[in-house]
Formats: structure tokens, sequence, C-alpha cells
């Protein structure tokens, strides 16, 4: 880099590079002041260039320019200096202050404890940079810099006024530098150049910002201004006073210290005098100390010689002694072959005659011997035998238990391989054929639970067209009601004139009605129809969570934050709070498909924390109701009430909060100001002595508070509410899924960031929230008390995630290693909170059930508004194809009745509508499905038996395979075992019986009832559903379990074979594949792993299928109640309708008699004479008389000409129901029609404006019904 050189040096760029400037001779001299700055100088003889007023406007403008610059680059050096690092460079400071990365840097050398962390991405500008700035506005508020310098955040970040930000940057640095906080910045004024190209482009972007300059030169001057006119504190004003005071009175005061020196010299002296006194009998203790000592030095040094000259003597004696061995030894030595081979030949001698003398003891006695080895061989086997058996009898159990831990842990060990075998041989399998033996009552069982699953889609059936029916009648009731009510507005209108005013407001009624507005409370057809449809649409939003799950999760990345408040709350209202149990089960389904799209969109584990998902908001909101608060409650409550009610608990641990507490402390007490410094670093706080012991104790109970919520947060994870335990165990295992590999880091991660920071830690942190202690008492908690409960949770969270703390000197060793101590029980903790046991998923699976569902007597509702539904409606069109993309999809079928979306403006009636959810696609099973399942347990049972016998390669391999006589053997035998088993197991029964009935005959009849036997249980439930279960059965028990031996043996009149069984085998895998349930090219693969599925959860399907039977029949139970509540219903509402009929006819009065020599007058005696005159009456018009009045639109085959030629009687004998006759010229013209008032009320329901009575009569519906009601019920 280029030395900067001053624009008024004569190799300035800045004066001499560009052509169209004049020169300026080298003698003018600077501005006065100013340094640098040249004076102009008018000079006519050697500037070629027009030098006029406009000249000294653009000179003076590129000055100002110049000197922006220069002041930029003394605030770039000086920042550079305080952050020690390099920045961009002067072209470019203004964009790269906009993020405000160097402002938070610059921040945190002088108030490093405000910048907390920088938002250091540098690629794009966003609004999370914001944070930086008002970290520097909170570091410039900190060292109490006036106000009037801050810039505004849009100033820096839009860009509106960045000389003022650098205007606030110089008179930092001014009063930093006064506190010795940074160094001082340099004057740059004519000492940087810069091009003409960057001058004009400062001087352009200035005045196209338009704001004014401020004066840099003056920003010392105006600060030391702003500073002397602050408000002074009350304890400067305290220390002003205090210098005013001692400074008025320094003679009283030289004269009280003369005095109070004179009597501390005095003081000194006595004491001195004290001290030599004391020195003096001390210095004769120590003389006669000494001499003590000496003699017992002399007496020592007696008993030391004395003890020389005895180790002395003991020296020679030894000595003498060595001296003797020494010569012993050389003649040892020196004759060494001669002593050895006389030892040997001794050794020798002696051995020789011991053997010698054994071996004529034992010549001649080799059997005796023999025998006697032999026997004691024997004893001590036998008496080992009987130690070891004594041994093992007293350890009897511990053996039993021994040999059954080890037998269970070697079958473990196989059932785990085979639980995880993706595609299980024939081989594997055979091992584990044991656990497919199903007894009488698996059998039972499922024939029992295939017959009551057929009864209830029979009884399901039969209801929904109950249904159907009820709210037919329904629809004739409100239209019944609604002609009561228009007859009596028939009363007022007489007239022609009148009747067809009244036609034309109905018409017009009904037009407004089925226009534009909407009322989903309404009646009328369009809006009955309306509502159906999104009561339909949300039983599928509620019951299928695909939907929802994918509208959120597109709706969050694409929307902003109005559309998913709008949602959240929508979602929440459509499960209803999760009030109830149904309501809870779905709303789970619906995390665990937001779950599986949630982790499908991520590529890394931080991320999907990072992502922020949107079922999370849902869980939180979840979280804080019901059994979830009320267990938070009883697990934090004892502690949050313990920290509260301890007034004086400071759980504060940072050194320098501590540090400034003992200042305000000791200052509040003494009333002066305290005698320890002032501005101090963290460390120096935590070196303090005072600070530390304060500091441990703090740390101390910190961690005893936490440690004992962590104990008691561990002992209750088995009483965690389920719904939050099966979040987290589906997000676990999707998360598991999805990153093999991390299972311990994906339990922390869920543990620490979901189960405790989302759930637990807002109890401790925000008590009131979770009711774990009343608002009122929330409102006075003081800030150290808020302090504490955040250092509790601050503390928990970083031991649930296992994260170290990073900064804090001692105190984060202290805390770091209590996270690692509490590291293993959070662990524990985590992996139990995340584990749902499987009987209490499958119950609340059973509150999802369909056929429960159906069988209640009031559909589920949901509360919305009407807006809320239609704006759900809105996003739903909006999203479909991310929602379902399939044309045939049941919502998309739902959506396309429902077209077009109504608008806002086409709302009326009631703001909140009550919508009864409505299952329009019931998934009832088919008798396909049940066929199909039927066929495929009787294959399973098949392929059992034939593995049982048969080995091979693949299941194919031993169908196909012919059949030997060893395995016709084994065939026979497994047969006879079966049957020998099962005839046991009668007598057992039938004894078993005879036992009962002879102690009580009721329990017979009761056990008759029963559809599975040898429970208790069983028995008693089905004594209250008898009238239930009362449908087609088994003859005997010994003919349902009896069964299970005949699927082996034979069916169709077959022999009882292997063959025979293996070709029935075949035969159904062959009809299982025409299905498309397995597949010849796999090897019928599918088959296997689906015993394998069996045998691994044999119990759990056990137990699940009693549950189901005991389901089926409370089920059952529900829908005859509900069959007899419709058919009640029913029943009610055509009692209704015949009592309004009847009404009708009671309403008709005599009215006025026909004139004479009428048409009518001529009827009424024709039908007197003939004896047959209608109970309600009979009225004959011609047909111009009809197409007049309005009610006849056209008459096929006849002109209107001719309409006079035609006539109609209308007569009604009974109420309700009228004969309608056409003759021509006293022809009938077709045979009469019978017209009943409800059908003309739908047809008018339906929107249908034109019937036809009969062939070829077309009338107006409306105008009928009107002329009707006139004539016959006025």
């Amino acid at each position: 880099m280029t030395e900067p050189r001053s624009p008024t040096s004569p190799t300035s760029p800045t004066f001499f590079t560009s052509p169209d400037l004049p020169t300026i001779p080298l003698d003018v001299g600077d501005v006065a002041g100013v340094q640098g700055r040249i004076k102009f100088k008018h000079d006519t003889h050697t500037s070629p260039v027009r030098r006029d007023a406009a000249w000294i406007d653009r000179e003076r403008a590129q000055l100002q320019a110049y000197e922006y610059l220069c002041h930029i680059g003394e605030a770039k050096e000086w920042i550079e200096a305080c952050i020690k690092d390099q920045i961009a460079p002067i072209a470019e400071m203004e964009e790269e202050l906009r993020n405000g990365i160097v402002l938070a840097q610059l921040a945190r050398t002088f108030q490093p404890h405000v910048v907390k962390k920088i938002y250091e991405d540098r690629t794009v500008l966003k609004f999370r940079h914001s944070d930086n700035i008002n970290y520097f506005f909170a570091a410039m508020k900190g060292v109490r810099l006036p106000e009037v310098f801050f810039f505004e955040l849009t100033d820096l970040y839009d860009k509106k006024n960045i000389p003022k930000v650098i205007y606030c940057i110089h008179a930092l640095s001014h009063l930093l530098s006064k506190e010795s906080l940074a160094p001082s910045m340099k004057n740059l004024v004519g000492q940087l150049s810069f091009t003409d190209e960057q001058l004009d482009a400062t001087q352009q972007s200035l005045e196209e910002a338009g704001v004014s300059m401020p004066a840099f030169k003056s920003v010392g001057d105006a600060l030391s201004k702003e500073l002397a006119v602050v408000t002074i504190s009350p304890e400067d004003a305290a220390k002003e006073a205090r210098r005013q005071y001692l400074a008025s009175n320094q003679a009283s005061i030289i004269k009280c210290q003369s005095v109070i020196r004179t009597r501390l010299a005095q003081k000194r002296t006595s004491a001195l005098r004290a001290t030599r006194r004391a020195e003096a009998v001390q210095s004769e203790r120590r003389a006669a100390e000494a001499r003590q000592e000496a003699e017992k030095r002399s007496a020592e040094a007696e008993e030391a010689r004395l003890a020389s000259i005895v180790r002395a003597q003991a020296t020679v004696r030894m000595h003498q002694a060595r001296k003797r061995y020494i010569a012993r030894h050389k003649m040892y030595g020196s004759n060494e072959h001669a002593i050895t081979k006389i030892q040997a030949t001794w050794r020798t001698k002696v051995l020789r005659k011991a053997y010698r003398k054994k071996l004529g003891d034992i010549r001649g006695k080799e059997h005796a011997w023999a025998k006697l080895q032999a026997r004691y061989k024997g004893r001590q086997q036998r008496q080992r035998y009987v130690e070891r058996k004594e041994y093992l009898s007293a350890q009897g159990e511990a053996v039993s238990k021994i040999q059954t831990m080890w037998r269970a842990k070697r079958f473990a060990k196989a059932y785990q391989a085979l639980s995880q075998l993706q595609d299980p041989q024939v081989k594997v399998l055979q091992n584990f054929l044991d656990l497919l033996d199903d007894n009488d009552n698996d059998f039972e069982e499922d024939s029992e639970l295939e017959r009551l699953r057929q009864l209830v889609v029979k009884q399901i059936r039969d209801s929904i067209t109950a249904e159907s029916e009820v709210a037919e009648l329904d629809v004739k009731i409100s239209l019944l009601v609604k002609n009561r009510i228009s007859l009596e507005e028939v009363i007022r209108l007489t007239s022609t004139k009148k009747m067809k005013i009244a036609a034309q407001s109905e018409a017009k009624s009904l037009d407004a009605l089925t226009g534009s507005n909407i009322n989903l409370s309404g009646r009328d057809r369009e809006n009955r129809r309306r509502r159906e449809h999104y009561e339909e649409l949300f039983y599928l939003l509620q019951t299928q969570p695909q939907y929802l799950a994918k509208l959120v999760f597109t709706v969050n990345k694409m929307s902003g934050a109005s559309s998913i408040k709008f949602l959240t709350k929508v979602v929440l209202s459509l499960y209803g709070y999760a009030q109830d149990r149904r309501q809870e089960s779905l709303l789970l389904k619906l995390f665990k498909e937001a779950i599986n799209l949630e982790v499908a969109d991520i590529s890394t584990l931080e991320e999907f924390w990072r992502a922020d998902p949107f079922f999370l908001k849902l869980v939180v909101d979840y979280t804080r109701r019901g059994g979830n608060a009320e267990y938070l409650k009883t697990l934090v409550q004892p502690f949050v009430k313990s920290i509260i009610e301890n007034r004086t608990l400071n759980l504060e641990t940072d050194p320098l909060m501590i540090y400034r507490g003992l200042i305000t402390a000791e200052e509040s007490q003494t009333g002066q100001k305290s005698t320890r410094p002032y501005d101090i670093t963290a460390q120096q706080a935590a070196e303090n002595a005072e600070v530390a012991a304060i500091q441990t104790e703090r740390l101390n109970k910190l961690q005893s508070l936490s440690t004992d919520l962590l104990k008691q947060l561990a002992h209750s994870a088995k009483n965690m509410p389920f719904g939050l335990r099966y979040i987290a165990q589906q997000l676990k295992e999707t998360l598991q899924k999805r990153f093999p590999g991390h299972d311990d880091t994906i339990v922390r991660l869920v543990g620490g960031n979901f189960i405790y920071y989302r759930y637990i830690n807002p109890a401790i942190i925000q008590p009131e929230q979770f009711e774990v202690i009343d608002m009122a008492v929330a409102s006075s908690l003081t800030p150290l008390q808020r302090k504490n409960l955040a250092e509790l949770g601050k503390a928990l969270h970083q031991m649930s995630v296992g994260k170290a703390f990073t900064e804090g000197g001692r105190r984060a060793s202290e805390l770091s290693k209590n996270i690692e101590d509490s590291s293993h029980t959070f662990m524990t903790f985590f992996k139990e909170a995340s584990t749902v046991e499987p009987e209490m998923e499958d119950e609340y699976a059973e509150a999802m059930d369909e056929y429960a569902g159906m069988a209640q007597k009031q559909r589920p509702s949901v509360k919305l508004s009407s807006s809320e539904i239609f704006q759900l409606h809105r996003i739903l069109m909006d999203n479909i194809e991310d929602v379902a993309s399939d044309p045939k999809d049941h919502v998309r079928l739902v959506l396309a009745d429902l077209e077009p979306v109504p608008s806002s403006s086409e709302l009326s009636g009631t703001p909140e509508v009550e919508l009864r959810l409505r299952n329009r696609f019931p998934t009832l099973e088919d008798e396909r499905a049940i066929r199909l399942k039927a066929l495929w347990t009787e294959t399973k049972r098949y392929i059992n038996a034939v593995i049982r016998v048969q080995s091979g390669k693949n299941l194919l391999d031993i169908l196909e395979a012919p059949v030997t006589e060893i395995e016709e053997a084994q065939f026979q035998l497994l047969l006879t075992d079966e049957a020998d088993a099962l005839e046991a197991k009668r007598e057992i029964e039938q004894a078993i019986r005879s036992q009962e009935r002879a102690q009580s005959p009721s329990k017979e009849e009761l056990h008759r009832s029963a559809s599975i036997g040898g429970s208790k249980s069983n028995l008693a439930n089905m004594g209250s559903t008898q009238s239930i279960s009362a449908g087609p059965r088994y003859e005997s028990r010994e003919g349902i379990v009896g069964s299970q031996i005949s699927l082996l043996r034979g069916t169709d009149g077959s022999s009882a074979t292997f063959f025979n069984l293996k070709r029935r085998a075949l035969e159904n895998m062959a009809k299982l594949e025409a299905e498309g349930e397995v597949s010849k090219s796999n090897k019928y693969q599918t088959m296997l792993n689906s015993i394998a599925k069996d045998m691994l959860t044999k119990s759990r399907r056990r137990s699940r299928r009693r549950k189901e039977l005991a389901s089926l029949r409370n089920t059952l139970k529900n829908l005859e109640d509900k069959s007899a509540y419709l058919e009640e219903q029913k029943q009610s509402y055509l009692d209704y309708i015949s009592v309004c009929m009847a009404q009708l006819g009671n309403k008709k009065h005599k009215g006025k008699r026909p004139l004479p020599f009428t048409r009518q007058y001529a009827h009424q005696r024709e039908l007197q004479k003939a004896g047959k005159v209608p109970k309600f009456g009979s009225f004959k018009y011609t047909a111009a008389d009809l197409h007049r009045k309005g009610v006849l639109i056209s008459l096929d085959d006849h002109s209107p000409s001719k309409y006079g030629q035609v006539s109609m009687t209308i007569s009604s004998d009974e109420a309700g129901v009228f004969s309608v006759d056409a003759t021509f010229f006293g022809v009938k013209m077709a045979e009469s029609m019978e017209l009943r008032l409800e059908d003309l009320l739908a047809a008018q329901y339906n929107n249908e404006s034109i019937i036809s009575l009969m062939e070829g009569v077309k009338v107006n519906v409306n105008l009928l019904i009107f002329l009707l009601n006139k004539k016959f019920y006025v």
C-alpha cells in the first residue's frame, strides 16, 4: 500500500491528474486552523478553466466528499486498532458496517458482557443482523455515551444516514479514549488520497441521501458539552458534597489530625515501653533454657561415647568370626569334588536300601494292591459325588434359576436373531414352531372374532340406512313446518292479483336463499348440502392425519406467521384440544405423520431443531392441558415453592455479578463509597476470596437443587403422560431410522431439546403457565426469584443435552463436573420416557376404532366459525397438489362438491357453526376381504403343519417335493398326538363343567352364552351382551375345538394324508397368488414372513384379539342401542308428520258457497248427486284458468287457444293427498294421478320450479302449492 498523499502535495492525483481542474501554486498557504486545507486563489494566468461560482461550488462539494472519506478512514483505522483485525477498505466501509458484525466486534472490546453471540453470516443481509447492531447500542449505553450521538437502526441497516453512523463512531472514540478504554482516533484529513471517481460517487450518494453532514471537527466539544449537562448521579453528588465540605473545613481538619497524631504517638510510646519490658523478661527466660539445653547435650554426648565403644567391640568380634568363616569356605572350595562324591554315594546307598525293602513288600501282592487302589479311588469319587450332590441339593433353587436363565438367554438370543431377519428361512422357523401351537381357545376366539366382525358390519350398514331415513324424515318435517307458516300468508292473499304478488315474492325469497349469501346454519337445500359436505371434509381431516400433516408442512415453509397462527388454532379446535381419548389419539396420529414428513425433509440431525417444525407449536399447546400439566405440577411444584419461599436464596453464580452485589450491599449498609475497585474483569472478580466463597456456596446449593429434581424426574418417568412419551418415541424412532448409527445422540437430542426444554423447563421458569403456582403469587415474584428459577432451569438444560459450560472459569468447571455426573441419569430417564408400552398403545388405538365411532348415537362434533371454515377451505384449495396429488383422492372428491370457495362477502348467519362429522367413505370390510382373511389364516395353518414334517431350501421347494413314507408316518403321528391332546382337554373340561353344574346351575347357562371359555371375566362380560351374541354359532364347543383337527384331516372328504394336506396348501397358495397376496417369484417368502411375524407377536396378538373381542361386543351393544334410538326417532318423526297432516285437515273451513250457475257450482252438484263428495273438497278448473293463474306452464299436443276446452279437477279425500283428473270435451286424457303434498314440498326444496303431473302436463311447483293451500287448507 502506497503512502497516503495530501491533496496539497504536488504529486496528489486529486488536483493534478485531471485536466479539467486548475493547478494550485506551491506558494499557496493552508487555511488558517485547518492543516492540509488550501486557500483558493484566483489565478487567471495558469488555469485554462473558467473559475466562476459554479466551479467553486463543485470544488466545495468535492472537498466535502474528500473530508467525509477521510473521516471514514479515521473510523476504519480506529476500529481496526480496537478489534485488532483488518476490515474492508474505505470505499466499501458503508456496506461492511450494514450487517453490524464489525460494530458487534467493536462493542465486545469495551463491553464484553453485552455481546452474547454475533450473527456472522456475510453472504446476504438478513434481519437477524439487526441483533448485532442492537449489541452496539447496548454497549454505547453501557459506557454512557449521550443518546444525542446515537443513530437509528434504519440509518445503518437501510443506509438512510451513514454519515450519522460515522459521526457516532467518532463520538464513541473520544469518550473511550477519555476513559482509557480505547486508543484515540487519528486525524487523517489531508493525509489520504482518493480518485475522482471515488469522490464523485461519494458526493452523489450524499446528495441522494439528502442528509446534512455532521460537524466532525467539533465532535469533541459537543461530547464535552453533553457530558457536562448530563444529570449527576447520587453517588457523584455525594462525592462532590464531601469534597466541598473538606475544602471549607480544612483548618479544623488539620488541627483535629494533629491532636489525633499526638494521641497516637503517646499510645505508641507506651506500647514500646511495655514491649521492651517484655523483651527483657523473655531474654532471662531464654538464658535459663539455654543452660538446661547445654546440660542435656552433655549427658547425650556421654551416652553416645559409651555406645561407640560397644560398637567398636562388636566390630572386632565380627571381623574375627568372618575370618574363620572365610578360611573354612576356602577349605571346602578346594575339596569340592571329593565332598560331592561322598554325599552322592551316601544318598544312593540309603535310597537303594529303601527301594529293595519296598519291592520286597509289594512283590507277590499285585492283585491286592490293585483292588486296594480301586477301592480308594472309588471311595474318593463317591465322596466327591456325595459332596457335589449335597451342595446342589442345598442350592437347588439357585441351580434351577441358573438353568432357567441359561435356557431363556439362549432362547432369547435365537428369538432376537429371528426378529432381526428380513426374510427368515424355513430352517430358522422350524426351531420356533412351538410358538405357533394354538389351543382350542385361540381357534375359537378367531372364529368368534370373524363372526362378530361380520355382524358389526351388517349392523353398521343397517344403522347408516336408518340414519339416512331419519334425515329424510327430518327434511320432510322441516318442509311441512315451512308450509304451515306459508298457510298464514295465504289467508291474507285471496285475490288473483295478491296470489301473483305472493308467488313472485316467494320466488324472490327462494332466489335469495339460493343466491350468493351462505348460511351454514340454514335449513334450505343448498346450505344444508354445503354443510353436509363440510362435515364430510372435516371428518376426513380429523381421522386421516396425512392431509393436515402435509398441509401444515407446506404452509409452514411457504406462508407467514398469520397463516401459521390460524392453522394452529383451527387444528387444535378440530381435535377439541385433546379433551377425550378419541381426540387425543387422533391428534397423536397427526403428530406421528408430521414427524415423518419433517424428518424426511432434513439431511442432518441439527437441521431438524433449526427448522422449527410446525408440529412442535401444536405440541407445546398440547402439553399445557389436561394430564400433561397435572404431571408437571406434581413434579416441580415442591422445588418451585421451596425456591420462592426462601427469600434469602440467591443462585447467581457469575463472579462479576456477585462482586457488584457485594459493593451494593456494602454501600447500602454504610452509606459511604466502597473501597473496592469498580472496574474489574470477570477473572479478577473470580480471584477475590470473598467472591469465591459465595460462589462455592451458591454452586453447591444449585447442584443440590438440580440433583434432587433430577432424581425426582427419574423416579417419575413411568408416570409421564402417554401422549408426550408417544411423541418422544415416534420422534426417536423416526430419527434413528433416518440417521442410523447415532442412537445415543438422538436419544439425548430428543430428551434434551424436546422432553426437557419444551416440556419441563417452561414449568420451572414460568410456573404460573402450568398452574404450579397461582397467578397472584406469580405477580408478586421478585426479579431475584425469577432469576433463581432461570438459573435452575438453565443448569438442568445443560445437563440434559450433556453440554459443558465453556465460559465462566471455576464456575464452568464445577457445573461441567456436575453435568458429567448427571449425564447417565438423564440418559436413563430419556430412554425410559421415550418408550411406550404396547398395551397402552393398543388402548389408544382402540379409541380410534371406526366401528366404535360409528356405533355412537351422536356423531363427533366440531365448533368453528364460518370464516375459519371457509379460510381453511381456501388454504386447502391453494395447496391441494401438495396435500392430495391423486385426482381420485377422497379429499379431492369432497372439495369438488364444495366448489367454488366462498368469499368473506358471502357469509351470513351465525358466526360459529357446530359440524356433526359424518363418514362419507366408510372402510368396512367387504366379503372379499373377509374371504381373503379366512383363506390366509387357513393356509398358514396348512404351512405350519407341512414344515413341521418336511424341510427344504424354501417354501416352494417343500410344497413341490414328493412325499416319502417316513414323512407320511411323521404326519400320522402328529395327527395322533394332537387328537390325544384334544381328548385329554375335553375330559378335563367335562370334569370342570360337571363340578360347576353341581355347584351352581346358573353358571352352566352363563358358560353356554359365552364365546370364549376359561375366563371368569369373559363370562361376566358375556352376561351383559347375551342379546348381542345371539347369532349363528357352532353347535357345541367340541365342534369348535375339533374343527382345528379337521383342518389337517380335510373337510372335502379326502383322506387324512400328508399328500392331501400339501395339495390343499398348494391350492390355497394358488388362490392367494391370483389375488395378489403372494408371489411364486420369491418362492412364497411372503407367507414365511407372515408366519415369522405371528411367532414374534403371538402373545401380543392374543391380548389384542381378546381386547378386540371385548371392543366388538361393546360396539354391538352400542349399535343395538343406536338402532333402537334411531327406530324410536323415526317413529316419532312419522307420528309428527301424521299430526301435521291431521292439523292441515282440521284447518279446512266451510268458506263461501259457489255462485249458482258457475262451473264450480255445477261440479259440486254432480258430486252430490253421485254421492262422491271428497272429504276436503274438489275444485274444477279449465286449463286456460290455470294457465292464466300461472299454475299451468304448458300442455303438450294442445295449443293455448284450446286450453279452455280442457278441464282439470283437483280433489282431496285424505290430508295431504290429492287426485288430479284431466278431460278434453268430457273424455279423460289420462289416468287419474295421485299427488302428495310432501312430494311437492320436496320438489320445491330441491329447487325444481317446474314438474310434470301427468303425460304432457307441466306446472309451476310454487304456484301449485299456493293454490292447494288456498283451496284446501284455508
